[in-house]
């Protein structure tokens, strides 16, 4: 399969509970624009060459009960000022980087996900986002 496995612009709005995703040239999912709402539930995402999910551009997301892992670069991808995410509950393990990654001004509520056994590192947020991240209760 090529490119993303699914793809949301400005003011979609998605929900996904109980698929799989797997095999894609880009991310599995990939929300962005503002005014795009994702709500992810008991979905499997995973071997993506990119990263499993991504938000950025100013989308809201949600985030729980998920299983991603085996992706190429980040589980999960949080990124852009206005970008807003909860990640909660989820398995995010053995990606190529990182867990979860949270960057350029985005913010994320980050809670009881286990993120061990990523490649690189199982949460990291980049330091403009340092006050608009929350994390507790991950198994790292």
């Amino acid at each position: 399969c090529c490119g993303y496995g699914v793809f949301t612009a400005d003011r979609s709005l998605l929900w996904m509970e109980g698929n799989v995703v797997s095999g894609h040239q880009l991310s599995g999912i990939n929300v962005q624009g503002e005014g795009s709402r994702a709500t992810l539930l008991n979905n499997e995402v995973h071997d993506c060459k990119a990263n499993g999910f991504m938000a950025c551009a100013q989308a809201q997301v949600f985030l729980e009960k998920n299983k991603i892992c085996t992706n190429g670069d980040a589980g999960v991808s949080v990124c852009d000022a206005g970008t807003q995410a909860v990640v909660k509950a989820n398995a995010i393990s053995r990606n190529g980087l990182v867990g979860v990654y949270v960057f350029d001004g985005a913010s994320a509520l980050v809670e009881d996900n286990d993120l061990r056994e990523n490649a690189h590192l199982a949460l990291s947020v980049h330091k403009d986002c340092a006050d608009s991240v929350v994390c507790s209760g991950n198994a790292t």
